[in-house]
């Protein structure tokens, strides 16, 4: 469920405010955002809510709040609301991606963005003791190092109730925002452990919602992390098999299976260590690749396409020798992972997965997978002594409704397999299950993707999976497996590197990119994201760590850098102007 999507996305233009209902109680004030990066035509408030909600006495959290307005003045009663994965992403930072992608249904309806209590800005409970340099390493080697995070619960714990920041406490926050700004029933759509938090809701104020879209859907009784290991394990056993059916990839490693035992075997006892750029400074800094440090950085491989694209050329070059690009993605996937609202993430887990989990049925879950039982050895430890409340087995019930529900899932999915989603459609009587052949954990970067935001933006005008045309889903293809990274690197004088430093802007949305130098190398700062470029000339670059068709080219006029543009596999190119 912790997944961290990594969007270099437009952010679409907005109209008029919304006309809020006079008679909302306790309506809270909206006025134009001025923080960067939100589009034009935002409005941005809070709406405290109580920590305790059921004794309403005591801690209030001030909730953040985003209304992207409709266009047309006639706008309809039910809004968009998006609920963002991890647990512990921010629902504002995400939700404006899907805003975007479904900018037809701002037409007539606003979209309400509330980052959910303990999350983004809405007090967010984050974990500095398990972020920077030393939280990229406590990860490869921990995931979650009990002494850091339990460092991290003992001084939250002093100000917060860590017991009241579960997803029923999240959702009924997000239902009295939506009766407070005078909203109708509500349309829903979630992403990952978002697709939780929207069953929820669902289940807790049924009355409140007119359609769900259910995105790498996560049950109720999914007990995370029991079947970690075996999904990951079905993910990468897919992928190797495609790669040796896939000609050109066969061609270019036709030992994968042989490079990976070889990489598993060499990192097994003694870690290799791997020196690379401090994203802070640039200055060299050590990584160790442990057994669990390699195996987690596949599995995260395989949550996008185009991560599992660069998977057996990252894994082959490992296999002979050269760990640098491996680590490189290690370092890229650990620094998102350890970005998030960990506090909020084990709250949740905590007292909604971990505690149901029973200790015999744990070894017949991990038998002969790479992972084996070390996601859930780490997690039961992390949640030692975390605050909880004891939330009852009727949350792990599946949710019965006949709202209208559209699934998504892919097809190599290594956390929210398709068989839950199969598994959730089975109560929800008026919903549809699309799988995404060769799709992950997102399908971003997938040729003729945005054919689903499409499918999803009918879905929700209409109000109704009944004659839903979805024939443009069996288009949808994987990117082709990377063979090489491309052009050689080339090393840049601190003249060629000062000149691209600067603010560059995309005026339509507002976006912001951020271009500094550290040490030797380029930094690029988008949408909150850090990541270090690769020069394989002046003017352009790779993202260290991605696979080779993510690029940034800087544009020159007259011997000045004037602009950028993103270029991604899959998705159309972000231009920006220099500032």
């Amino acid at each position: 469920m912790k997944s961290r999507f990594v969007l270099l996305a437009l952010l679409g233009c907005l109209g008029a405010a919304p006309a809020l209902a006079a008679e909302a109680p306790h309506r809270p004030e909206l006025s134009p955002c001025k923080e960067p990066g939100l589009p034009p035509g935002a409005l941005c408030g809070t709406y405290e809510v109580f920590e305790n909600r059921a004794a309403r006495t005591g801690r209030k959290i001030p909730l953040r709040i985003v209304v992207l307005p409709a266009r047309d003045s006639a706008r309809l009663p039910d809004p968009f609301i998006y609920f963002a994965g991890g647990p512990g992403d921010s629902s504002i930072h995400e939700g404006l991606f899907f805003a975007q992608q479904l900018a037809s249904l701002r037409q007539k309806r606003d979209v309400l963005l509330v980052d959910v209590r303990g999350t983004g800005d809405s007090g967010g409970l984050f974990c500095p003791e398990t972020q920077g340099r030393q939280g990229v390493q406590g990860f490869l080697d921990n995931f979650l190092p009990t002494g850091p995070i339990h460092a991290c619960r003992d001084r939250l714990k002093k100000e917060v109730d860590l017991s009241r920041y579960t997803s029923g406490d999240a959702t009924d926050d997000v239902e009295e925002v939506r009766a407070a700004l005078g909203y109708g029933k509500a349309n829903l759509a979630g992403g990952s452990y978002g697709t939780r938090a929207v069953l929820t809701y669902l289940r807790r104020h049924p009355q409140s919602v007119r359609t769900v879209t259910l995105m790498g859907v996560v049950p109720p009784d999914d007990r995370y992390p029991l079947g970690v290991a075996r999904s990951a394990q079905a993910a990468l056993d897919g992928l190797i098999a495609e790669c040796e059916g896939d000609a050109a990839c066969h061609g270019a490693f036709p030992q994968l299976r042989q490079d990976l035992d070889a990489v598993l075997r060499r990192v097994t006892g003694e870690p290799v260590r791997v020196d690379l750029a401090d994203m802070s400074t640039g200055e060299p800094f050590e990584v160790r690749l442990g057994r669990y440090g390699v195996a987690q950085t596949l599995r995260y491989l395989t949550y996008s396409p185009a991560g599992a694209s660069l998977l057996p050329l990252l894994v082959h070059q490992a296999g002979a020798g050269d760990f640098q690009p491996l680590a490189q993605a290690a370092r890229l996937y650990a620094s998102f992972m350890t970005s998030t609202a960990d506090g909020f993430y084990q709250s949740v887990t905590c007292a909604e997965d971990v505690a149901f989990i029973r200790p015999e049925e744990i070894q017949a879950a991990v038998a002969g997978t790479m992972l084996d039982d070390f996601r859930i050895r780490q997690q039961r430890a992390a949640c030692e002594e975390w605050p909880t409340r004891d939330l009852g087995k009727k949350i792990l019930e599946p949710v019965v409704s006949d709202v209208p529900a559209l699934l998504i899932s892919g097809e190599r999915d290594p956390v929210t397999p398709a068989q839950n989603g199969e598994r959730v459609v089975r109560t929800l009587k008026n919903g549809r299950h699309l799988i995404v052949a060769d799709g992950a954990h997102g399908t971003e970067w997938m040729q003729g993707n945005y054919c689903l935001f499409g499918v999803m933006t009918a879905f929700i005008e209409a109000g109704t999976t009944q004659g839903l045309d979805t024939s443009c889903v069996s288009g949808i293809r994987r990117p082709d497996f990377a063979l090489s990274f491309g052009d050689p690197e080339v090393t840049l004088g601190a003249a060629d590197l000062a000149r691209l430093a600067g603010t560059y802007h995309e005026a339509a949305s507002g976006l912001t990119a951020q271009v500094d130098v550290v040490g030797n190398r380029v930094r690029l700062t988008l949408d909150g994201d850090a990541v270090l470029l690769i020069a394989t000339s002046p003017t352009r670059f790779r993202v260290e760590g991605m696979e080779p068709g993510h690029r940034v080219v800087f544009q020159e006029s007259e011997g000045r850098i004037t602009g950028l543009t993103l270029f991604e596999p899959g998705s159309p190119d972000l231009v920006m102007t220099r500032k």
